[in-house]
């Protein structure tokens, strides 16, 4: 057993030891006193369940109605903006000659007439949509076509930690996403794509950016591990800023441990500990 994992199994629930910090305490010392502080945290109880972010309400989107593979589908094309070709031709927008389409999946639907009974000798007919299937469906990138601009959305406090963000890289934008997703980053186009103010959504992918710089991601999908990364920095983060998230957080690693048990909780906190230092070491190294 890994030390980290040790570690965590002598957790005793009623235990909570931390460093204490001071405001002249350097930023990455008072970074890691809190990481340390929100692992014993979450390794000694159950938090409330998280609560749900408040979505902000930018320019709406074809591709803001689409299901979540369709919108992956989208990210991998290298963009965040698709849509068809009379779609575009709506907003002002044409798309440039030579441009290729990329499809996504649009589900066929069949009318057909069912029979209901009402439980004695009547029944009635009546007609129904049924989904038989899927289709693809062209569509154009953004960067593929040219006209009107479009309207942007702008948060009304910019998160901290963007100037961290530009360091490395990434551009950030503000877009509707599919329901219940808050968050998304690009690594191919260093993007990162918030459809919330919350700063500690912000923080997360954050994490996720800093974190593929020493460590590349190694198959498709959401990894537990990278997941709780992300998550630890972002609670550590949102304490230093006096904008808590502990609850949300300890149900986002909780849904990657498959366990409400805090013991549990731990040991995956544990077992990403040096990783999420790492992260934070990065956030507050000199320029």
């Amino acid at each position: 057993m890994p030390a980290n994992e040790q570690q965590a199994e002598a957790v005793e629930p009623s235990t909570l030891v931390a460093p204490t910090t001071t405001p002249q305490t350097p930023w990455r010392e008072r970074a890691n006193s809190e990481l340390q502080k929100v692992v014993q945290l979450f390794s000694s109880k159950q938090l409330p369940d998280l609560c749900a972010k408040a979505l902000i309400n930018s320019p709406a989107k074809p591709s803001s109605r689409w299901s979540f593979g369709n919108q992956l589908l989208m990210l991998l094309a290298g963009t965040n903006d698709a849509r068809g070709f009379r779609q575009w031709n709506e907003v002002g927008r044409s798309v440039s000659k030579g441009a290729k389409a990329f499809f996504i999946l649009g589900p066929v639907r069949k009318r057909v007439k069912r029979k209901l009974s009402d439980g004695h000798a009547e029944t009635t007919e009546e007609f129904a949509d049924v989904l038989v299937g899927f289709m693809p469906v062209p569509v154009f990138r953004y960067e593929d076509t040219n006209g009107q601009a479009l309207p942007v959305y702008a948060p009304k406090t910019p998160p901290p930690l963007m100037e961290v963000a530009e360091r490395f890289g990434m551009k950030v934008q503000y877009e509707r996403l599919a329901p219940g997703v808050y968050g998304a980053t690009d690594h191919t186009n260093k993007t990162i794509v918030l459809a919330t103010e919350d700063a500690d959504v912000f923080f997360h992918e954050l994490g996720h950016a800093i974190h593929r710089t020493f460590e590349p991601k190694s198959g498709h999908g959401q990894e537990p591990e990278a997941e709780t990364i992300a998550q630890l920095v972002a609670a550590t983060l949102a304490r230093l800023y006096n904008r808590p998230a502990d609850s949300f957080s300890w149900s986002y690693i909780a849904s990657y441990a498959q366990s409400n048990n805090p013991q549990q909780v731990g040991r995956l906190c544990m077992r990403v500990l040096d990783r999420t230092k790492k992260v934070l070491d990065l956030i507050y190294a000199p320029n």
